[in-house]
């Protein structure tokens, strides 16, 4: 038994209260703070990050649902594309530069943030309806399983912007949406980890008591917010993701130990 239950809870607190909020799987956040303070690598991170995601994303889907339809169509399109095309995203990973991969997607993170805060009041830029809506939401599927697979992020950072700016869905609807994917999908990569004895079972349990707390929490949280208030924090943590993407604080950080050097 971990001696220390209430870090575990904790972690999955906080990743509950990202995820609920803005869409997300909540690995971004969750991950750092499994290596960083339970000591775990990073490939067993990613794995139980994935299995806590399933219960977390799946409790604050329930909660969106209950506030607003679901289009379940579009779910399926989404979901169906980007599990086929994660696949081939990770199988891309050996033949492209990752650093260049990097930098690349964190500038299109960029200048994503930017657009939705800028255009803060409506960030759309389609209004897409039945068949049309259908077809955009395969091709952003196919991009978001690609980006997932060789950059090994959620799919939701990619999702929510596309469904708002693109497909003109509003940001408390996409984000249920996006949450809707993210549970079938973190599930089959939950199962390959598992398979693969990357899944801590029993400290996922219990992060995955306060990753439930945290999505309802964080679900009813963005429920209750105005739609640009809601997107302003979904851009400001796009733009933390992008920073990270950059390579923004090892660059900081190398500045300042060049700075102390005499």
């Amino acid at each position: 038994m971990d001696r220390r239950p209430w870090l575990l809870a904790a972690i999955g607190l906080v990743g509950g209260v990202v995820s609920g909020l803005i869409g997300v799987g909540g690995g971004i956040i969750m991950i750092p703070l499994m290596v960083g303070w339970l000591g775990m690598s990073q490939h067993r991170a990613h794995g139980t990050s994935l299995a806590i995601i399933v219960p977390t994303a799946l409790a604050a889907t329930i909660r969106y649902a209950a506030a607003n339809p679901i289009d379940w169509s579009v779910v399926g399109a989404l979901a169906a594309a980007s599990v086929v095309f994660a696949a081939v995203g990770a199988r891309l990973t050996a033949h492209i530069d990752p650093t260049m991969l990097r930098r690349l997607f964190g500038l299109l993170l960029l200048v994503t943030a930017l657009r939705m805060l800028v255009s803060i009041q409506d960030a759309s830029l389609l209004q897409l309806d039945g068949g049309e809506r259908l077809i955009a939401a395969v091709i952003v599927g196919v991009v978001t399983g690609l980006v997932s697979g060789t950059m090994g992020v959620g799919g939701g950072i990619v999702m929510v912007p596309a469904m708002v700016i693109l497909m003109g869905i509003e940001q408390v609807v996409a984000q249920g949406i996006s949450l809707a994917v993210i549970v079938p999908t973190a599930l089959s990569g939950a199962v390959q980890h598992l398979r693969m004895g990357q899944v801590d079972v029993r400290r996922a349990v219990t992060i995955s008591a306060g990753g439930v707390l945290g999505g309802l929490a964080g679900a009813q949280t963005a429920l209750l917010l105005p739609g640009p208030a809601l997107r302003a924090v979904f851009a400001l943590f796009v733009l933390y993701s992008s920073q990270r993407m950059l390579g923004v604080q090892a660059w900081l950080a190398q500045r300042r130990q060049t700075a102390r050097e005499p």
